[in-house]
């Protein structure tokens, strides 16, 4: 099978020859060429070769079965609204939105708003456009035989990373709800402009959509409130659009009555096709609760503490484990959960992929 090949046999609950990975995403592919976000982009400026040489190495070399075919951060189109970003020249996973955020008071937002009216995501914003530059790159590569997933954020995270300051916002969440649903609606709207804008330029596969809230930062109530409408609105417009599903990447223990029940609308009621959780959901409970019962795709998840530390047969050890604890394994593929360490060797990250393909080889053994 290729790469494509093997991903479309997990999303139809079908054995692949061996399990598909899901790649580290944002700037590990960065950290891996030895190079600093200050290495590769700007408050203004991206570069796009190192970029894409970034990209297809994490492929090539790495060995995973998708990509993000580009890199994409917290802050891309904060600037053309008004806000200030960081890059950290040092530490930190990604390029990211600082305290001064285009709306810091209510006052503010009728100006967003004009600004939202006219803002095209292909231009406006100078990193975006080369970040394009990359996808269009990378899609020429290796687009037919690897799958490339169109990425961004959706309502309530996508609303405080293009709007407020993280703490305003999530008071806001309490004491403004009404103000929150239209800010969540608007910052979809973007990101579903910003994915649109990732399938022109070659993105092939299906939408991954991320709402890193989840249940940890806002309570299950909340999510189906300010979330489930707008993740249900990109689901039926990326189909209809571009005939392809969504996987919806979520934070937070599922495994309680009300956040299942939440996890159980997604699938249900939003249409989500697949899952990428964190670590707090163990495989077997991700292979039984959710692909087996709601009968949708999910990515088990090793903790990034694990890939950072290693060392690789403690990393190996753990696949293997994981391995035995999934059954027929039909409709899973193996993720990482969220970011890690700029120092965390490559070789870590390649030690699990190739774990994972041995250990994962069909049919799993018991």
């Amino acid at each position: 099978m290729n790469k494509k090949e093997r991903f479309q046999a997990v999303r139809e609950k079908r054995a692949p020859d061996y399990m598909p990975v899901w790649p580290r995403v944002m700037s590990q592919m960065i950290y891996a060429k030895g190079w600093m976000l200050p290495d590769v982009t700007g408050v203004d400026w991206y570069d796009s070769d190192k970029i894409t040489e970034a990209v297809l190495d994490s492929i090539k070399v790495v060995d995973y079965d998708l990509a993000i075919p580009t890199y994409c951060d917290y802050a891309f189109g904060v600037p053309p609204l008004g806000g200030k970003i960081n890059i950290p020249t040092k530490f930190g996973v990604a390029a990211g939105t600082t305290d001064q955020q285009p709306v810091m008071t209510k006052d503010d937002w009728s100006k967003v708003q004009k600004k939202l009216a006219s803002y095209d995501v292909r231009t406006a914003d100078p990193r975006m456009k080369g970040a394009l530059e990359v996808v269009k790159n990378v899609s020429k590569a290796v687009g037919d035989e690897v799958p490339l997933c169109p990425m961004y954020y959706v309502g309530t995270t996508a609303a405080m990373f293009l709007f407020r300051p993280n703490e305003a916002f999530l008071e806001d969440i309490s004491e403004d709800p009404e103000w929150v649903d239209e800010m969540c609606k608007l910052a979809t709207d973007w990101s579903l402009d910003w994915i649109r804008a990732q399938y022109e330029a070659g993105a092939n596969s299906v939408a991954f959509i991320a709402e890193t809230m989840g249940t940890l930062m806002i309570s299950p109530k909340d999510g189906e409130r300010f979330n489930l409408p707008n993740i249900a609105r990109v689901v039926e417009t990326v189909k209809k659009e571009f005939n392809q599903p969504t996987w919806l990447h979520i934070h937070g223990d599922m495994k309680t009555p009300k956040a299942y029940s939440y996890l159980t609308k997604l699938a249900k009621e939003a249409g989500v096709e697949g899952f990428h959780f964190d670590e707090n959901n163990p495989p077997e409970w991700i292979k039984e609760q959710v692909v087996d019962k709601l009968g949708v795709s999910a990515c088990i998840i090793t903790d990034g503490a694990r890939i950072v530390s290693g060392p690789v047969d403690k990393i190996r050890a753990e696949v293997k484990d994981w391995m035995s604890r999934i059954g027929d394994g039909l409709g899973l593929m193996m993720a990482p959960s969220c970011q890690v360490l700029p120092s965390t060797p490559n070789e870590h990250f390649k030690a699990w992929v190739d774990a994972t393909h041995e250990y994962g080889s069909y049919p799993l053994k018991k």
